[in-house]
């Protein structure tokens, strides 16, 4: 009679009890975790804000710049109540424009005299309505002139200041702008006088809030307008002060922040960049429509330890209240838990090894006859555990087929061998023998795994050097034969013109095979310090320049072999000294878990070195892989 084996009902109970108790202890974990977690993060935000309102209450920060806007704005104002004065004083009649080149008299003396008052004021320029215009100074001296209609609508401060009916600021250059005041005789325009403002004053002020901070200064739209000229190594305040809009900005902190400044308010803003906080305080100057801001770290941004310390302690007592409460909670649960899994556990165990008790004798003694030899005798279904028995069928009958194949697998193996020993002998026909010393630059290859990669250096004439790197597409025989025939074939082409050794090669090659053989292949000019390159389908080389800039060398990419009339151009390229230049395999950027930005960022992280010790960081780097070569070449 068979005996049953251990039933399915059987294996759900053993689930059921091993899952439900772990499903239950895990939810009573959730909800007391859950029950820990809103205090305590109440805590924290309480820590939050007193520490957010002790820094901007208590620090400078924001004082500094809202008393450096007032004065900015003191700066114009006192300008442009200048102005107001020469354009009043011009359209009142008791002076004559068309006398301003004489010194003594009463309009050129005022001139002189609101210059002399506000020394950012380097020019003064008056024009009327009918077309006449003075100035005060010019380099040769006093210059009045008349000018027509159309020219004096040429003038932009004229055109503003008429169409705004009050004084305006035009921006200049980076360190000029200028004010322009219309005066009215009755309610006609009788002139407009303008004043070219130095900010030279400001930029040196400016300068001086650059100790722990970054200051600056944007306009209405968002531009930057003034920045002490310090590069300070921080991201992303280096690039933005230097050429940057907030609106434009990629990084949506930055915009928002361009967003609440636009408003023409003081304030201050806590912002994450790049994992790191910034405190940005600013304050509007609102004659010119511009914004003073400075950013701080917000690691200098110092609370004082009692604060600190007293929330610490605040939030570890708390913390430890509620894990006292949910430890013994969690306890009872617990260990009630445990009680009844112990006992559905006990009788599920009672169960099995009645079960098992029967089946293992029996299965013993088959083991037993098939480590004694006895293969041709099968195992008694009776003894079956829930599959056990086919499993050691299934090993008898598969150490009867091993048997009688290990005498084929004898010859397939030697077989196999022979094949391995043919592949490795063509690597002396796939790989550069010895280096040629090249005057002025530092050469080294490593061939860091075997495959259809082939390539070659050789001196071509006196001063010039071939670079050579391809790979052949197929079998693996098949490849391997076809990369040695590539390379033999381009090695007895040597020319100065990289594109003519590809097109001859191509038109052999294609005569015998169709399959893809991709091709980069230049040629040094070590005197002129030139490479002149042609691609054939090859992965871009690239060159790492000293200040770690990267330039890729792209071709027209078809490659050797696909049509008999390959034509391709060719590319020069000036090589600089400390440039690092690097061919490599197509392999080398197929291999998992390593890509071209991979390959580019070892060598630039490198590039200091010489070309052998790039050349152990790549190797080192790259996970191993077929077909893998690469070739470093150093301006030194």
């Amino acid at each position: 009679m068979m005996r049953p084996p251990i039933s399915s009902t059987l294996i759900v109970i053993m689930v059921i009890a091993a899952v439900v108790p772990a499903a239950i202890m895990g939810l009573l974990f959730n909800t007391e975790v859950s029950r820990m977690v809103g205090p305590i993060q109440e805590q924290l935000g309480d820590i939050n804000s007193t520490a957010v309102n002790y820094s901007s209450g208590a620090t400078d920060q924001e004082l500094i710049v809202s008393s450096k806007a007032m004065q900015y704005e003191e700066f114009f104002r006192r300008i442009a109540e200048s102005n107001q004065f020469v354009a009043d004083y011009a359209a009142s009649g008791f002076s004559d424009i068309d006398r301003v080149a004489d010194p003594n008299s009463p309009l050129s003396q005022t001139l002189a005299r609101a210059i002399k008052r506000n020394s950012a004021i380097e020019r003064i320029y008056l024009a009327t309505a009918d077309g006449r215009i003075a100035s005060w100074p010019e380099t040769d001296g006093i210059r009045n002139y008349a000018i027509n209609a159309s020219e004096l609508r040429s003038l932009g401060w004229y055109n503003a200041a008429q169409a705004a009916g009050g004084t305006v600021w035009i921006p200049g250059d980076e360190m000029h702008m200028m004010c322009a005041t219309p005066a009215y005789w009755n309610i006609t325009l009788y002139c407009v006088a303008a004043s070219e403002v130095s900010l030279s004053d400001l930029y040196s002020d400016l300068s001086m809030l650059r100790g722990s901070g970054y200051p600056f200064i944007v306009n209405r739209s968002g531009d930057v307008v003034m920045i002490p000229k310090v590069r300070r190594g921080d991201a992303p305040w280096d690039n933005l002060l230097l050429s940057g809009n907030l609106y434009k900005s990629n990084i949506s902190a930055l915009a928002e922040l361009g967003d609440r400044i636009s408003k023409g308010k003081s304030g201050s803003d806590y912002l994450m960049i790049d994992g790191r906080g910034w405190f940005v305080v600013y304050s509007p100057v609102k004659s010119v429509g511009w914004t003073v801001v400075v950013a701080y770290p917000s690691e200098r941004m110092m609370v004082p330890l009692s604060i600190v310390e007293r929330s610490a302690n605040a939030l570890s007592q708390r913390a430890v209240e509620l894990l006292r409460s949910s430890t013994a909670a969690m306890f009872s649960k617990g260990l009630l838990l445990i009680i009844i899994s112990g006992v559905a556990f006990g009788l599920i165990g009672i169960m099995i090894r009645r079960q098992l008790r029967r089946s293992a004798g029996c299965i013993s003694d088959a083991l037993q006859r098939i480590g004694g030899g006895e293969l041709e005798r099968r195992v008694p279904e009776e003894c079956d555990i829930e599959g056990i028995v086919q499993s050691i069928e299934s090993m008898r009958q598969s150490l009867r087929t091993l048997l009688e194949g290990a005498k084929a697998e004898s010859y397939a193996r030697g077989s196999q061998e022979c094949k391995s020993s043919v592949l490795k002998s063509f690597d002396t026909y796939l790989t550069a023998g010895t280096l040629p010393l090249i005057e002025g630059y530092d050469l080294s290859i490593r061939q860091i795994s075997r495959g259809s990669t082939f390539h070659d250096v050789l001196e071509i004439q006196h001063g010039k050097v071939a670079l050579c790197m391809g790979r052949a597409n197929g079998e693996e025989m098949e490849s391997a034969v076809l990369a040695a025939i590539a390379r033999a074939v381009i090695r007895a082409l040597p020319s100065q013109h990289p594109d003519e050794v590809i097109k001859r090669a191509n038109s052999i090659l294609a005569k015998s095979s169709s399959s893809p053989i991709s091709c980069f292949y230049a040629v040094l000019d070590h005197g002129q310090g030139e490479l002149v390159y042609s691609n054939a389908g090859h992965a871009p080389p690239f060159v790492v320049s000293r200040d770690g800039s990267v330039d890729t060398l792209c071709g027209d990419g078809i490659p050797m072999t696909i049509r008999d009339d390959l034509e391709l151009g060719y590319e020069r390229r000036p090589i600089s000294k400390g440039d690092v230049l690097v061919i490599y395999s197509e392999g080398m950027i197929e291999a998992q878990g390593f890509d071209l930005e991979r390959l580019i960022g070892v060598a630039r992280g490198s590039r200091t070195k010489s070309a052998s010790e790039i050349a152990d960081d790549i190797e080192r780097a790259v996970p191993k892989g077929d077909g893998m070569a690469v070739m470093v070449m150093k301006s030194v």
